[in-house]
């Protein structure tokens, strides 16, 4: 995992600041970089850079908080914004879609939705970082959203004979190899496992979208997979979960 995004907080209600500030303590690959209670100090924020997201109410104080994201918008800034506010009336959704924000969430909100509304940010900002020189089908898919098994977030999810302490040494093993393409037998010294059973690891995290799988033909018409991390987040969770 890169360096932690830079996470900016707009609000004008101490009581939702303060929500804001605790939920984003229990992320990880966040940091706070700037708290501002109204427009112009959150523009001059922007304006000193190092910024990643932006969390945004609309109703503040003399103006409101999309003039942020048409400033932003205006200058070209790659900065993912996040509406966290009461403004759910319909022009402002179809402003803020408009406009290029990222999510929105209406208050009052749980604290699920708001870490799966970062976790989404902070994955797309990962996988951007980490992309290939050509960009594979699946490569875009998470960057852009469209990835329908997500992270793995719970033991519970796991197919039957695989178990989380297992798997988070596997994961281990993966994050030893860094950003290189690697087969399974690469694996195998550092896990202890047999060829089989690592290939039911692998196929689970290629599955769940982590990990990208190809197949190939070795010496004498062998099969032989090799894999690429997709999803650096959702490794190293995986890897500290054993």
């Amino acid at each position: 995992m890169s360096d932690p995004i830079r996470v900016l907080i707009v609000e004008d209600d101490p009581m939702v600041m303060r929500l804001n500030l605790e939920y984003l303590n229990r992320l990880d690959h966040v940091t706070l970089a700037a708290q501002c209670r109204d427009v112009p100090s959150a523009l001059d924020v922007l304006e000193q850079g190092g910024i990643d997201l932006v969390l945004l109410d609309v109703y503040l104080r003399e103006r409101s908080g999309l003039d942020i994201v048409r400033q932003l918008q205006r200058q070209g800034r790659d900065i993912d914004v996040i509406l966290i506010t009461a403004a759910s009336e319909v022009e402002t959704v179809r402003q803020a879609r408009k406009l290029g924000v990222r999510d929105f969430l209406v208050k009052p909100f749980e604290f699920e939705r708001f870490r799966d509304a970062v976790s989404a940010c902070v994955a797309a900002r990962d996988s951007l970082r980490h992309l290939p020189a050509e960009a594979s089908q699946r490569d875009l898919d998470r960057l852009f959203g469209r990835s329908g098994s997500g992270p793995i977030r719970h033991p519970d999810d796991l197919p039957k004979g695989l178990t989380a302490p297992t798997l988070a040494q596997v994961a281990r093993a993966i994050t030893a190899q860094g950003d290189a393409q690697f087969a399974t037998e690469a694996l195998a010294p550092a896990t202890g496992m047999s060829r089989v059973s690592l290939r039911k690891y692998l196929k689970h995290l290629a599955e769940t979208g982590i990990l990208e799988e190809s197949f190939h033909y070795g010496q004498v018409g062998r099969p032989s997979f090799s894999y690429r991390c997709l999803d650096h987040q959702a490794l190293d969770a995986l890897a500290a979960s054993g």
